[in-house]
C-alpha cells in the first residue's frame, strides 16, 4: 500500500515538473487513462472521444443533458416521408490550416465512416449522402427515427477531405498534418501514453470560444493517482470517479459534478457456439446467482437503480419498464440449473473461470463481491481486472472485450436506447461482445428504429426487455451515476453524461 502511494506522490511531482508554464498562459489539464485508438471513426472510450471532441466538430453536438445542439450546420429539415435529411452549412467555418469548410468535406466524412466500419453506422443505417452549395443531404433506405442521433454520435466528426488517413501521424514538420480539424483546439503536442497538449484555435466559429490557451491531456491510468493528482493542482480535472473514492474529493478547493446516466457495468458471457454461455440454463444460472439488490447496497449505498437486465435504464423514462419480472437472488436454483446444464459440480469447479474486468469506477470492487456471491451459487471465478487501454485494444478478432468468455464491460450513456440495442444486441451488431444472436430481437430492434409514436416504441421495448430477462447473455445490476471532479480554478464546464463528450470550448482557468 505504502509502494502505491509514493507510486502516486512521485507521478504527481513528475507531472508538476513537466507541465509547468507560464502565469500568462490558462491552461486546463484533464487526468484521464491513455488515448489507444486514434482513428476518429471507431476510437470509441472516454479519453479517444474528448481527444478528438477539441480537435474536430460535429454537424448537430449533445449538450450536457443529452439534447441535440446545431454545431456545424445550423439547422436540418426532414421529408414527410422521413427518408431525406438536409443540413445547412454554418458559413464561413475554416479548418486548422486555414481551407474553408465545404459540403464535400461533410460528403468525405460520412462516406469515411462507411470505409472503417464505425458503430455509427447502427444509428445512421444506410444512406447516401451529397451535397450542393451549403447543403448536405442525405437519402436513408428506410425510416430511422434515430438517424439523427447518429449525425451527432461520438463517431460523426466532420474531416478534411483532402486527409486520407485522419490522426495518422506523420514525420519532420508535418507529424500533425493529418489532424486537420475545424475543432476549438489544434494538436500541438503528442507523447503516447504520457501527455497530449491541444492550443487555442485564433479562428474559431464560436463566439467566446476557446475560453483557455491550451488544454493538456496528462495520461495517468490509476485512479488514486489521478486524484492526488486533482487534489495537488496537477490536473484540474477528472471523470469516472469510483464511489468509494468520492469521500477522498470532498475538500476545500475541488468542486464534484454528479450527473444522472444510464451508464452501466454489463456482465456478459459469450453465447455463441462453444461460448461460456451457449446454453440458455447457464445465463439463467448466472442471473441468480447475482444480488443485484445487495450489490446496490455494498456499491451505491442503494442510490443507484437495479434494472431488468438489459441495458434500457430509468433515464429514459417511458421506455424503461420498472415491472419486468427478473431473477431473484437464488443460489440453490443457480446450482441446480448448472447441474441440469452438465456442471454437476459447478461452473469452474476444478480451474476457476477467468472473469476479466474492466477497472473503471468500481467495477474491480463488484467484481471481489461477485465472486463471493457466485461461489454460493457454484460459479467460481478468477479475477482479471484490466487498464481501459488493454481491454478495448485491438480489432474484433483480438479485442479480449468482443472475445474473452466472462467479463464486465463498462458502458457509458447513450442519448437513445437504440444505440445500445443495435451496437452491442443485434447479430451483426459491431460490438455484439457477448456473440448472441435471437432473430426475435433483431425483428424487434428493427422494429422500434422505425416507430416514431412513444407509446408503441415502449411497447417494444418492453418485449426486448422480458427477452433479455428470460434468455438474454448479460446481467445489468444497476445503473449508476457518474461522478467527475473539478479544481475550483474551473469555470464553465458541465460534465456529460458521456464524459467524453464534455464541451471544454468556454471552459475557463482562474488563477
Amino acid at each position: 500500500m505504502l509502494k502505491k502511494h509514493l507510486g502516486s506522490l512521485l507521478l504527481v511531482l513528475v507531472v508538476l515538473n513537466s507541465f509547468a508554464v507560464s502565469a500568462q498562459e490558462s491552461v486546463l489539464r484533464v487526468g484521464l487513462p491513455a488515448v489507444v485508438n486514434l482513428n476518429p471513426a471507431t476510437g470509441s472510450n472516454d479519453p479517444e472521444v474528448l481527444f478528438n471532441t477539441l480537435i474536430y466538430d460535429y454537424l448537430y453536438t449533445l449538450d450536457g443533458d443529452g439534447n441535440l445542439v446545431p454545431s456545424l450546420a445550423t439547422d436540418y429539415n426532414v421529408s414527410e416521408d422521413g427518408l431525406t435529411y438536409t443540413f445547412t452549412l454554418r458559413e464561413g467555418v475554416t479548418f486548422h490550416d486555414g481551407s474553408l469548410l465545404t459540403v464535400d468535406d461533410v460528403v468525405h466524412s460520412f462516406n469515411y465512416l462507411k470505409t472503417q466500419e464505425s458503430s455509427a453506422l447502427n444509428l445512421l443505417g444506410a444512406f447516401e449522402v451529397s451535397g450542393e452549395g451549403d447543403s448536405v443531404t442525405f437519402v436513408l433506405e428506410t425510416p430511422n427515427v434515430d438517424f439523427i442521433y447518429g449525425i451527432a454520435s461520438n463517431f460523426s466528426f466532420i474531416l478534411d477531405d483532402a486527409v486520407s488517413t485522419p490522426n495518422v501521424l506523420g514525420e519532420g514538420d508535418a507529424v500533425f498534418s493529418n489532424f486537420n480539424g475545424t475543432g476549438a483546439f489544434i494538436l500541438s503536442d503528442y507523447s503516447a501514453n504520457v501527455s497530449a497538449t491541444f492550443t487555442a484555435n485564433p479562428n474559431y466559429w464560436l463566439e467566446g470560444a476557446p475560453g483557455v490557451d491550451q488544454v493538456e491531456f496528462i495520461f495517468i491510468e490509476d485512479q488514486q493517482a489521478q486524484i492526488d493528482a486533482l487534489k495537488t493542482g496537477a490536473v484540474d480535472f477528472i471523470f469516472k470517479i469510483a464511489n468509494d473514492r468520492v469521500p477522498e474529493l470532498e475538500v476545500d478547493g475541488i468542486t464534484l459534478q454528479i450527473k444522472a446516466t444510464n451508464q452501466h457495468p454489463v456482465i456478459r458471457l459469450r453465447s455463441d457456439e462453444g461460448g461460456l454461455g451457449e446454453d440458455v440454463r447457464v445465463r439463467q444460472a448466472f442471473k441468480y446467482a447475482t444480488d443485484r439488490e445487495l450489490l446496490n447496497l455494498n456499491l451505491f449505498n442503494g442510490i443507484a437503480t437495479v434494472g431488468n437486465n438489459d441495458p434500457i435504464g430509468p433515464l429514459y423514462g417511458d421506455f424503461f419498464s420498472a415491472d419486468v419480472p427478473t431473477q431473484e437472488y437464488d443460489p440453490q436454483r443457480a446450482c441446480d440449473l448448472l447441474s441440469e446444464a452438465g456442471y454437476p459440480d459447478g461452473l469452474g469447479a476444478n480451474e476457476p473461470i477467468t472473469f476479466y474486468i474492466d477497472n473503471a469506477f468500481n467495477y474491480v470492487q463488484m467484481g471481489e463481491f461477485l465472486k463471493e456471491e457466485w461461489a454460493e451459487a457454484c460459479i467460481f471465478v478468477e479475477l482479471l481486472p484490466r487498464n481501459s487501454g488493454d481491454y478495448y485494444a485491438g480489432d474484433a478478432e483480438t479485442a479480449e472485450w468482443l472475445n474473452v468468455d466472462l467479463a464486465v464491460t463498462a458502458w457509458g450513456s447513450r442519448p437513445t436506447p437504440q444505440g445500445y440495442l443495435v451496437e452491442a444486441y443485434v447479430s451483426d451488431g459491431i460490438y455484439n461482445e457477448s456473440h448472441w444472436s435471437d432473430p426475435e430481437v433483431d425483428a424487434l430492434v428493427a422494429q422500434a428504429g422505425s416507430t416514431a409514436d412513444i407509446a408503441a416504441r415502449a411497447a417494444i421495448y418492453r418485449q426486448i426487455a422480458e427477452i433479455f430477462a428470460e434468455r438474454g447473455p448479460i446481467i445489468v445490476p444497476f445503473f449508476a451515476p457518474i461522478v467527475g471532479a473539478t479544481s475550483d480554478r474551473v469555470s464553465g464546464l458541465e460534465m456529460n453524461a458521456f464524459p467524453g463528450r464534455t464541451d471544454l470550448r468556454l471552459v475557463t482557468v482562474g488563477a
